[in-house]
């Protein structure tokens, strides 16, 4: 008689925290990271070695239906994604200012300087032509210099996102641990503490849009996290990341707190490093070369020729000025436009044979065997190829993302109809569990009836 009563005890406790899971599943189907539960149910028996009888049912705990493997690749996604649509920012950034639809991109300025150059070598002593040269050899250094500002402006702005994405990789690694103190002890008192958990993981969703890291699960209900190889946080500690920027080496170094310095290699701050030491110094080395052999090829041969006024030889640009940053006309020429070398004779006003030179610098393979207009063309058009591969990779990352979010929507998704359905039939095991009972009362009240 007592079985039946303790069958009955157990199966009222069970259908009471089924519904109550059920209830909190139902009203949190849209609430942002929920994952569903279920009650984890395991049958009791007595065997005695002659025969074996059902005591009930047992409840040890509330699961979360949630495929962790599926949250580890689509955080890896998530790290791809965003060190792809940050170094996509950055070079939607570069592309506008380098070609545009006005036609004065560096590769026109160019063309119009050498073109200038060849009016020059069919009438030298024409002063409004040599002041021609003159505002478009300016325009030239104008966009040059506009060009290399922008890509230090940038190198800036990825160096303080950088310093902003530290700070929010610290205070996701603090939250993180907090919810690992929380999760451990609610596990050492024998009921994991769900919502701590859904929580942990939107935090880890967080932290690889912001950097590559691995996850390992410990015993204790706690996750270790690793940068870059190097453990930052665990159930005992958590290390802080801090910066360390060489300017004039184009270096940034993320160090934790020990001091032991993290190879980044994704997310946001994976993609900021990248630009910052590598991508923008190249890109602004590229120009530098352009710039310093269009200065030392046009001095080379304009330092040999002889003006309108007397027998100086001149450099056309300013020496000193070999970088996309520095690149300036020699200022005797803007001042008096008639120094410009246009003959090869210093007797011959008329000839234009320097000028015509110069122009046909402009056919010369002076960048590796290439044309400076040709190289130039290839080194705009850096940043508009990025965009091209990047929207194709960045097309296929969302995706995969949202392929691995619909199979995780799947296990731990909330569905009414289900849970709707599930409440009725834990509703009925709730009553037929009270039937239980009340027959086992009833006999019970029999039996003591017969022997009063």
């Amino acid at each position: 008689m007592n079985t039946l009563f303790e069958i009955s005890k157990s199966g009222l406790a069970s259908a009471q925290r089924s519904l109550t899971v059920t209830s909190n599943n139902i009203v949190n189907a849209d609430t942002p990271g929920y994952t569903r539960q279920r009650v984890d149910k395991t049958p009791i028996g007595d065997n005695t070695g002659l025969s074996s009888s059902g005591l009930g049912v047992n409840i040890s705990t509330a699961t979360r239906l949630r495929n962790d493997m599926n949250d580890i690749l689509t955080n890896e996604k998530r790290q791809e994604f965003g060190y792809m649509s940050y170094k996509n920012q950055i070079f939607e950034r570069l592309q506008a200012s380098m070609t545009t639809d006005s036609g004065e991109d560096l590769d026109v300025r160019i063309s119009r300087f050498f073109d200038m150059f060849s009016e020059l070598a069919s009438d030298p002593q024409d002063i409004s032509v040599r002041n021609s040269l003159i505002s478009e050899a300016q325009k030239l250094a104008s966009k040059f210099t506009n060009i290399d500002q922008t890509l230090s402006d940038t190198n800036k702005l990825v160096a303080q996102d950088a310093e902003t994405i530290i700070n929010n990789i610290n205070n996701v690694l603090s939250d993180i641990q907090s919810l690992n103190e929380s999760i451990v002890k609610s596990v050492q008192y024998g009921n994991a503490d769900s919502t701590s958990l859904d929580m942990r993981v939107s935090k880890l969703e967080d932290l690889a849009k912001l950097v590559d890291f691995t996850k390992t699960d410990s015993d204790t209900g706690a996750i270790e996290i690793r940068i870059g190889g190097v453990r930052v946080l665990d159930d005992e500690f958590n290390l802080s990341l801090r910066s360390e920027v060489n300017p004039y080496e184009k270096e940034f170094n993320v160090r934790i707190s020990g001091g032991a310095i993290i190879d980044i290699k994704g997310g946001e701050l994976g993609a900021q490093l990248d630009m910052y030491s590598n991508e923008l110094p190249e890109l602004r080395e590229k120009f530098d070369r352009i710039a310093a052999t269009l200065v030392q090829e046009v001095n080379s041969i304009h330092n040999s020729g002889f003006g309108l006024n007397d027998s100086i030889n001149r450099d056309f640009f300013n020496a000193t000025g070999t970088s996309a940053g520095s690149i300036a006309i020699n200022s005797e020429l803007i001042s008096n436009p008639a120094h410009i070398a246009a003959s090869s004779n210093l007797d011959e006003a008329g000839n234009g044979d320097v000028a015509s030179e110069i122009n046909e610098l402009r056919n010369l393979g002076l960048m590796n065997g290439r044309k400076i207009i040709d190289h130039t063309i290839e080194i705009i058009s850096i940043p508009g190829s990025a965009l091209y591969a990047l929207a194709s990779q960045l097309e296929t990352n969302e995706a995969e993302i949202a392929m691995l979010q619909t199979q995780q929507e799947r296990q731990s998704g909330v569905n009414i109809d289900e849970e709707l359905a599930n409440m009725i039939q834990f509703q009925n095991a709730y009553q037929g569990s009270a039937r239980v009972m009340e027959t086992a009362r009833n006999l019970y009240d029999t039996l003591l009836g017969i022997v009063g």
